[in-house]
């Protein structure tokens, strides 16, 4: 049986790594992306992160069950094919379903902490 340990991790100072958006996936602006995997299962299946995003819109297609808690900044998403817009803001959380298709629009740099689900072991 697999020794059980507390992960932890300290909160990344400055500028996180790059983690860009698919190009196609752009349609208005410049919205940089940057993210880090902080901690994970031993399966590495859920892990949790932070990400940023600088402002611009895209389309977003999750290819995992994704927590988000908003820590600065704000965005609206809309689901795909409806007239659902959420407003994220700091202190906000919201759960994303796989395969949900939403267009994001990021009006404020948006810095967020993650929680994914994947179905196979995620390797960044």
């Amino acid at each position: 049986m697999p020794t059980l340990t507390i992960q932890t991790a300290p909160t990344p100072a400055g500028e996180l790594p790059e983690m860009p958006i698919e190009p196609s996936w752009i349609k208005e602006g410049n919205p940089i992306a940057r993210g880090t995997i902080l901690t994970q299962s031993e399966d590495k299946k859920v892990s949790s992160g932070l990400w940023s995003c600088e402002p611009g819109k895209f389309e977003w297609t999750f290819s995992w069950d994704e927590f988000v808690h908003i820590l600065e900044g704000e965005v609206d998403i809309t689901e795909e094919g409806t007239d659902n817009t959420l407003t994220l803001r700091p202190g906000d959380m919201a759960h994303f379903p796989i395969r949900m298709k939403t267009h994001w629009h990021v009006k404020q740099a948006v810095r967020k902490f993650f929680v994914i689900r994947t179905a196979e072991p995620f390797e960044l």
